[in-house]
């Protein structure tokens, strides 16, 4: 086989191909990035400590991989219910535990069980009604609090969890349930790592710590005994990403290299392309990793990736995968079986046998690999250090991700709790330009949605705010959050533009539009991640302190704009509502401007006014390049222009957007852009 011994360049080309595998995957600077990113929204998810479900994010994507295939996972624990294995075991007072649960596992499959009720809260309905009576017990039955979650979304299913896609990016929600005791089917696996060495004594601890969580899914053994429906999956998600996270990077992109490899190849040659899961690659890259835990390195990571493949291959032999906890788990069973697993073994064997070669079918990979494989010496002007050739664009973009991160609703009372995680989050030493410009809109960010839930709690109330002495107190208190929010310019001004168009003050409204939009045209501004940086440099050499440079040049950050409550745009806030579960808007800056012109002008009844803004809006739709409306933001671009024409008296022209925007594939809410197309009467 050419995948070992007797190659000349073997050291080469496996250094060759890890930098290949490293530049598809992310750099480690990067990955790390990206985790912290999700690290960042589950922090700030559950500040809120009223919400019934404690949300934690997993998945691809919160592993550190960003492909287009990876997805986000978000399990939705409910923290009314407390899972024990023995109720002696308790830390806390039984009279303060809401609903108490007991994990048995005598009479289940490996890797399940069954949840006994020793006591129930009746608020909680989705236990309450997933209760069954068995004998003198009480259990609680996976299939009925599996139903009940997902009836409440008209997402698809597969297993415990619900399928749905947020903005183009795939995951699966699961309702789950947790047990913050490590089960007894598991102890082995500490023990094993214990003697391996893998993972570390630190993760270990950690790993146990936070226990492990109960999904609403059953075995497939066992399919005629009237306790099929009461049996759970013992699911160590959590454990799962912290050894993931735990990986040195070339353990990380060998894992990498095998989802790639799977999804490009091996998924291509199967007629039932859900056959072999990434889960068991990753199973297999654990074991590999806790047998062979050390010298993991650029120069043998082909070997590595050759070792999981093997073990891979033994295990559809076989037709048993361990589960890397309870290995007495078969994850194979009712699934790699009879003729599926001859046809997969086939298939495996064959790649195998191609070795190098059967890498050059991943069609991400095949241009650069071709030239290694086949020039190996190519690799000696490779970089020796991957991180030092990152571009600082690449590295602040993730960054720039990662801290702004900020756009889940939240409310009042946890707004002073985000401030001071924000501040233990963000309060890093910046290093670049751009990374105190990170921390510093971070933190803006977060005091502007602030701001404007103040705004919005006594929005309804306006123009009588004066009445109510609170009402009145928080409206300046948002204000003076506003007005100490510099780096934010124009989105501190957005904020109070909407809440005077809001408020009825339209003229206030076209006043302040105007004063931004010449503040925009006559002042140099950064738009998305476009920041000059000779500007910057310029100012920085003629003597100006950074922060001073952040107040005055940058006057802009992102295209985004939250809108809530703007009666225009109703229906489009319900049929997004309706399809995407979500009345959240995104909204292009300067499209948003021309939009609330025009409106504010027909307010007025300034007729003739809203031309001009109507033909600067049109032109702006019209000729994006894409630097000021994403395409991702182009279908509710075309909308508003469609509004506007309506509007404006120009139905023919209105019909024409409001077709754009429904032939949009980024149009989150085609059922108002019908009814916006029905409301003219053509049809």
């Amino acid at each position: 086989m050419a995948t070992s011994s007797g190659y000349d360049g073997e050291g080469l080309v496996s250094k060759g191909v890890y930098m290949i595998v490293s530049d598809v995957v992310g750099p480690e600077c990067i990955v790390k990035l990206r985790r912290q990113r999700y690290e960042i929204i589950d922090t700030l998810i559950n500040c809120n400590s009223s919400n019934d479900k404690l949300i934690i994010t997993s998945g691809s994507r919160a592993e550190g991989f960003e492909f287009k295939s990876s997805d986000v996972d978000v399990m939705y624990v409910d923290r009314n219910a407390f899972v024990v294995s023995d109720p002696s075991v308790l830390t806390v007072p039984y009279s303060s535990i809401p609903s108490l649960l007991m994990m048995e596992t005598d009479n289940t499959p490996p890797g399940f069980a069954f949840l006994k009720c020793l006591k129930y809260d009746i608020a909680n309905i989705e236990l309450k009604n997933s209760l069954q009576l068995r004998g003198s017990d009480i259990y609680v039955s996976s299939k009925q609090i599996r139903e009940t979650f997902m009836s409440r979304s008209i997402s698809s299913c597969h297993g415990p969890c619900q399928t749905s896609t947020q903005l183009g990016i795939e995951g699966d929600q699961a309702y789950t349930l947790n047990c913050p005791i490590w089960p007894k089917q598991a102890v082995p696996f500490i023990r094993r790592s214990l003697h391996q060495g893998w993972p570390s004594c630190e993760i270990l601890t950690d790993i146990c710590k936070d226990g492990c969580l109960l999904v609403p899914i059953n075995s497939k053994q066992q399919q005629c005994s009237d306790m099929i429906d009461l049996e759970w999956r013992i699911s160590f998600s959590l454990a799962e990403k912290k050894l993931v996270h735990s990986m040195n990077h070339c353990q990380f992109l060998c894992y990498g290299l095998f989802k790639v490899f799977l999804n490009e190849v091996i998924k291509m040659n199967l007629h039932d392309k859900d056959l072999l899961c990434s889960y068991f690659i990753k199973t297999a890259v654990f074991w590999e990793i806790s047998d062979n835990s050390s010298e993991w390195t650029p120069s043998n990571f082909l070997q590595k990736f050759w070792n999981v493949f093997r073990r891979l291959i033994k295990w559809v032999c076989i037709g048993y995968c361990p589960n890397f906890f309870i290995p007495e788990n078969n994850m194979f069973n009712g699934k790699i079986c009879g003729q599926t697993q001859t046809a997969l073994l086939g298939i495996l064997r064959e790649l195998y046998s191609d070795g190098y070669y059967s890498l050059l079918r991943c069609s991400s990979l095949y241009r650069n690999l071709s030239r290694i494989i086949y020039q190996p010496q190519i690799v000696y002007i490779l970089p020796c250090n991957e991180e030092e050739y990152v571009p600082m664009s690449r590295i602040e973009y993730e960054r720039l991700h990662a801290i702004c991160m900020f756009d889940t609703a939240y409310s009042r009372k946890t707004g002073d709790i985000i401030l001071k995680t924000l501040q233990n989050i963000l309060m890093l030493k910046p290093e670049t330009m751009k990374m105190l410009f990170a921390v510093r809109l971070g933190i803006n960010h977060v005091l502007q949605h602030y701001a404007e839930h103040l705004l919005l709690s006594f929005q309804p109330e306006w123009p009588s705010y004066h009445r109510n002495k609170n009402q009145y107190e928080d409206m300046i208190k948002s204000f003076r959050i506003i007005s100490r929010s510099k780096t934010y310019f124009c989105m501190n001004y957005f904020i109070l533009i909407k809440h005077m168009y809001m408020e009825g003050n339209y003229q206030r409204t076209i006043e302040m539009i105007h004063y931004v939009k010449h503040k925009l045209q006559s002042t140099p501004y950064m738009y998305h991640w476009n920041l000059d940086t000779d500007i910057i440099m310029t100012l920085l050499q003629q003597g100006m302190p950074h922060d001073a440079v952040i107040k005055s040049y940058i006057v802009s950050y992102f295209d985004l704009y939250y809108l809530n409550s703007i009666e225009e745009l109703s229906i489009e806030h319900w049929a997004r509502v309706v399809t995407a579960g979500s009345s959240l808007l995104i909204m292009p800056l300067f499209a948003f401007l021309n939009f609330l012109l025009i409106l504010s002008y027909t307010r007025l009844g300034e007729n003739h006014r809203r031309i001009d803004v109507l033909d600067e809006l049109q032109t702006l739709v019209y000729y994006d390049d894409g630097y000021h409306i994403r395409t991702v933001y182009k279908a509710i671009s075309w909308e508003i222009l469609g509004i506007c024409q309506q509007i404006c008296g120009d139905r023919h022209g209105a019909l024409q957007s409001y077709i754009q925007a429904l032939d949009d594939e980024h149009n989150l809410f085609k059922m108002a852009t019908l009814e916006r197309i029905n409301s003219l009467g053509y049809y």
